[in-house]
């Protein structure tokens, strides 16, 4: 009898250590974190331009006088999108923002007088956008393509007063940048975008009969943002 209970506290000695593995917590891969979602945020940066104001030229023709108006300043504006992130880690969403600015430049037209010059300001300007990333767990870069807008305007000066023509001009817009995801809502940003606003044709600052003034814009612009994601 001895011999039997003494293989049975042999056996249960062998096997309480299996048992306790077996109930003992198991190590468990992290969870990647997932891009999927709608998000809002702000941003703030800094813009500048490369911008030609022709005071009166004809349609084809050379101007009668042109001015570099080079515009420059900071920003602040907001954005909201949308991800969604295929299984293979690749990223693809839809982005707008718009954002105000104070960017200005002036500029002196050749043979003119120093009180006889052109200015350029862009008042505000924004974009809808679509975007594509890989996904490196909580950091994405991206690359970004859309429409741009901007109200941009030109600016004849002259003693005793000056002209405007303001226009919302209309182009095309094109980035990279990296977003990294701080906590599974607060995402960062940080981007650099290009702008090609195109040329438009305004009425002339004085009376030249067929004659138009011209201005056109490109930007560059660095920004930093913040987003919460939904």
């Amino acid at each position: 009898m001895r011999a039997v209970e003494f293989a049975f506290l042999a056996s249960l000695a062998t096997a309480t250590p299996a048992l306790a593995a077996d109930f003992s917590p198991q190590p468990t891969e992290p969870v990647a974190y997932n891009w999927s979602g709608i998000y809002v945020g702000a941003q703030a940066g800094y813009v500048w331009g490369n911008s030609t104001y022709d005071g009166a030229g004809s349609t084809a023709g050379p101007p009668f006088f042109s001015a570099s108006v080079d515009p420059k300043g900071g920003f602040g504006g907001a954005y909201v999108g949308y991800n969604y992130q295929f299984a293979g880690n690749y990223v693809v969403g839809i982005e707008a923002d718009a954002n105000f600015t104070n960017a200005k430049g002036d500029g002196a037209f050749a043979g003119s007088p120093p009180s006889v010059f052109a200015s350029g300001d862009l008042k505000w300007f924004g974009s809808a956008r679509l975007r594509a990333g890989y996904a490196f767990d909580r950091f994405l870069p991206f690359v970004t393509a859309g429409l741009a807008v901007g109200d941009y305007s030109g600016v004849f000066n002259f003693p005793g007063g000056s002209i405007e023509n303001s226009d919302t001009m209309v182009g095309w817009t094109a980035g990279v940048g990296l977003d990294y995801a701080i906590t599974d809502n607060l995402i960062a940003r940080v981007e650099y975008r290009y702008s090609d606003y195109g040329r438009k044709s305004q009425s002339a600052p004085f009376n030249f009969p067929g004659q138009q003034a011209r201005l056109d814009l490109n930007t560059n612009d660095v920004r930093v943002g913040l987003s919460y994601k939904f």
